[in-house]
């Protein structure tokens, strides 16, 4: 699960760096990812979150959960920080982009969607104690 949560850390960190750079540089461009593609909810869902505030809240929580979780200490703040963007990653792939348009963002989707359930789900444990153990303090 170590290397698991590695390869997650560097595939947050990729998508944070690219498309913060991206988003500084040139601004929100709906073209370069592909998103005209897709149906009119679907563009409306993902042009709304982009182009308002969010777009960059998002770039940089990626960054910031990327780099959680190469922490020895403060991997499981990134796990459950990333969850909430995980399950709605998830849920607007499913239920809007089904069939896929474009393979290559549902996929990318999927794996960040995935990674985070399937750690948070086998660290469960681990995040009880933690939990606990900060409670007994």
């Amino acid at each position: 699960m170590l290397v698991l949560r590695y390869v997650f850390a560097v595939i947050l960190l990729l998508f944070g760096a690219i498309g913060t750079y991206a988003m500084l540089t040139e601004g929100y461009n709906p073209q370069s990812e592909g998103i005209l593609l897709f149906g009119k909810t679907f563009r409306d869902l993902h042009n709304a979150i982009m182009v308002s505030y969010l777009g960059v809240f998002v770039r940089l929580s990626q960054l910031f959960v990327g780099i959680l979780l190469l922490t020895k200490k403060y991997w499981w703040i990134g796990l459950l920080f990333y969850l909430p963007f995980a399950v709605n990653i998830f849920l607007i792939h499913v239920i809007h982009d089904n069939p896929p348009v474009h393979p290559g963002f549902f996929a990318s989707g999927m794996v960040v969607s995935i990674l985070n359930f399937i750690l948070v789900f086998y660290e469960t444990g681990r995040l009880k104690q933690l939990v606990v153990h900060s409670q007994s303090k």
